[in-house]
């Protein structure tokens, strides 16, 4: 059922939307770093002093810029589409039809969407360091703590960076599906998992969080900037990942609920 789901999900024009944007931004961002020869200040970024001079940089700086907007919309763009596009088209009433448990397709349906989840943000890491070394090549990174990682550690932590990454995202994608499982309408899944973004953006910007700000699933996207210092400092790389598993069961539990019990065949 997870492999049926997940063919379904590739065969869709969102999921080529989604993977080709992942794939395009980042070297969109690097050519217009070539063509300018600028980039942001170092204030603003980390390793931004090193943008010029080593291809490692860059997706360190597209998962940086690319976690406030970009990936999460591309995230929602498919999952708020998991059970409301099948509704709309009117498939859903045949698959139930046959010998399919309800809760069985659900779970294939949140496993497709997690793998599509996973292979956003790594075609979005892979493309980056790829264009990262062909335009600038790779030299040992001066980590925001002052030590030098060598190339391989700087390769190992733009994974595990990507990794930590994924994990709101992963949250992310199970509200959105929460949402497709509630309304049974796209438009209202996507632009729900989009306004939930922005809002969490602008409670932490606006300082209305309070004491609940550092567990904010879009706060959880910056975590991976403590994976590069020294020393490592895991407090907000626990938190992160307890805070977007939360998220991620609390979401899918909810949506399961209505899936198993909805009248959908009406």
């Amino acid at each position: 059922m997870v492999r049926w789901e997940a063919y379904k999900l590739i065969r869709q024009r969102r999921t080529f939307l989604g993977l080709g944007a992942a794939a395009i931004v980042p070297v969109l961002f690097l050519s217009a770093i070539l063509i300018t020869q600028q980039g942001p200040d170092a204030g603003e970024a980390p390793f931004a002093a090193q943008l010029l001079s080593n291809g490692l940089v860059i997706p360190f700086m597209t998962l940086g810029f690319g976690s406030v907007v970009l990936l999460p919309l591309l995230t929602v763009l498919v999952a708020g589409d998991a059970v409301a596009g099948e509704v709309s088209a009117g498939t859903l009433k045949t698959i139930l039809g046959r010998s399919v448990g309800r809760s069985g397709l659900f779970w294939a349906k949140a496993a497709a969407v997690g793998l599509y989840t996973l292979s956003v943000v790594a075609v979005f890491t892979g493309v980056g360091l790829l264009a990262g070394w062909l335009a600038v090549g790779f030299e040992p990174l001066a980590g925001l703590g002052g030590a030098t990682l060598s190339v391989g550690e700087g390769v190992a932590l733009i994974w595990a960076s990507a990794g930590l990454v994924a994990l709101p995202l992963l949250g992310l994608a199970a509200f959105a599906l929460f949402l497709s499982s509630a309304t049974h309408n796209s438009v209202a899944s996507v632009v729900g998992g989009v306004v939930l973004i922005l809002l969490l953006q602008l409670v932490s910007s606006l300082g209305l969080g309070g004491a609940l700000d550092p567990y904010l699933l879009t706060n959880q996207f910056a975590a991976w900037l403590n994976l590069v210092r020294e020393p490592i400092d895991w407090a907000p790389i626990i938190r992160a990942a307890w805070v977007s598993l939360l998220w991620t069961s609390g979401s899918l539990l909810a949506a399961w609920a209505i899936f198993v019990r909805r009248d959908v065949l009406s």
